[in-house]
C-alpha cells in the first residue's frame, strides 16, 4: 500500500470519486469547534464487506489577517495591489490518520462490515435521520485505506461552501 501514496494519479482518482453524501446541516461555526464524520467504502479483499470510519475534525476559528486602518495595507506589506484582496481568511483543520484498519480510540473509530458499502451507507443515513443528528457529514470512498484523502475531498467541499458567501 506504501506504493499507493505515491501514486499521484490513483490519489487524484480517489479524491474525484469521493462523494460527499451529507454535509453538516448546521454550517461552519465562527469559533474553534470539532466537525464529526462518518466514511463508507467497499473492503479493499473483500467488495462485499465495507469499512466504517468514524472520526472528528477540529476546526480552528477563522483567522482573519487585515490592514487595520491606522497600520499599512495589504498592498503596501506585501508589494501587492491588484490581485489580493486586502484581507485573507483561512481555517486550520486536523484530523487522527490511522493506517491501520482496526483502531478505536475517542477521535476515530474503523471497523469492518459485513454489508456491502452501499448497503451500510443507507443503515448510517437512516440512523443520523432517526437520531436527528445534524452536525455530521457522510462521505463514501473509493478506497478506504486512502481515506485523508477522501477526508480532505470533505474538508474542501465545506471550505468551498464557507467562503462563497
Amino acid at each position: 500500500m506504501a506504493e499507493g501514496w505515491q501514486d499521484l494519479e490513483f490519489l487524484r482518482h480517489v479524491f474525484d470519486e469521493t462523494r460527499v453524501v451529507r454535509k453538516p446541516l448546521t454550517g461552519i461555526i465562527t469559533g474553534y469547534h470539532v466537525l464529526p464524520y462518518i466514511l463508507i467504502g467497499p473492503e479493499h479483499d473483500q467488495p462485499g464487506h465495507s469499512v466504517e470510519v468514524r472520526g472528528r475534525i477540529k476546526v480552528s476559528p477563522r483567522l482573519v489577517i487585515a490592514a487595520g486602518d491606522g497600520g499599512p495595507t495589504y498592498g503596501e506589506m506585501f508589494k501587492e495591489t491588484e490581485l489580493m484582496d486586502q484581507r485573507l481568511v483561512a481555517r486550520l483543520f486536523s484530523f487522527r490518520y490511522a493506517s491501520r484498519v482496526a483502531l478505536e480510540s475517542d477521535e476515530l473509530r474503523i471497523r469492518r462490515q459485513a454489508r456491502d458499502a452501499h448497503g451500510h451507507l443507507e443503515r448510517i443515513l437512516e440512523e443520523l435521520t432517526q437520531r436527528e443528528v445534524i452536525n455530521t457529514g457522510v462521505i463514501v470512498s473509493p478506497d478506504v485505506r486512502f481515506y485523508p484523502v477522501s477526508i480532505d475531498r470533505f474538508i474542501r467541499e465545506i471550505l468551498d461552501q464557507e467562503f462563497r458567501d
